[in-house]
């Protein structure tokens, strides 16, 4: 049973009428799981680090719920001065152009391979609409100066994800990807 689903559940280890039997007398070879605790609350200080922190990876953005179930959709913003600096989440996502200047994606392959995703609706420049970045997966984002100053991507997340984001070491990356050194001192977030 997935983990989500057992955090959220209630079970018996027995037979209906073992069960109610054990119920009503109190006696029984029943065992009873419950739901999880609810994970320990950040105080107002730690939530404002944290949102500072996030900032450095989604600089402006909201959250949604999806169109399909288990699915959030975060709308995210950015423009040249703020840029989504690079991470790395344990869960595949979805990227989509939604508005804006188009949006260079660069993305860093855990097997030592690096992308460059242009992200906006003109075929001509080689731009996609959307693409799936696939789990453990390195990127970074920023709007390509243009006409509108700014880019919004949607980005499709899992609901019952922890939706950490894990924030990689600068030299280890340069050290996988030495023709992309001064990319990744521009990309990745001051520590």
């Amino acid at each position: 049973m997935p983990s989500v689903i057992a955090d959220r559940s209630i079970s018996f280890s027995s037979t209906i009428i073992e069960a109610f039997n054990a119920l009503i007398s109190g006696k029984g070879e029943v065992e009873t799981q419950g739901p999880a605790k609810p994970a320990p609350q950040l105080s107002p200080e730690d939530q404002q680090r944290q949102e500072k922190i996030f900032k450095n990876f989604y600089p402006s953005y909201s959250v949604n719920k999806g169109y399909r179930p288990g699915e959030l959709v975060m709308y995210t913003t950015i423009d040249h001065e703020h840029p989504s600096h690079l991470h790395m989440v344990k869960y595949g996502k979805s990227l989509m152009y939604s508005y804006g200047d188009p949006v260079n994606v660069h993305y860093f392959t855990q097997d030592g391979h690096y992308h460059l995703v242009k992200l906006g609706l003109n075929k001509d420049n080689d731009e996609v609409h959307g693409f799936y970045v696939e789990p453990n997966t390195f990127i970074a984002m920023e709007s390509v100066k243009r006409a509108t100053g700014f880019s919004q991507i949607s980005v499709t997340l899992p609901s019952s994800s922890s939706n950490e984001i894990l924030i990689p070491k600068k030299e280890q990356l340069k050290k996988m990807f030495p023709q992309q050194q001064a990319l990744i001192e521009r990309l990745l977030a001051d520590n």
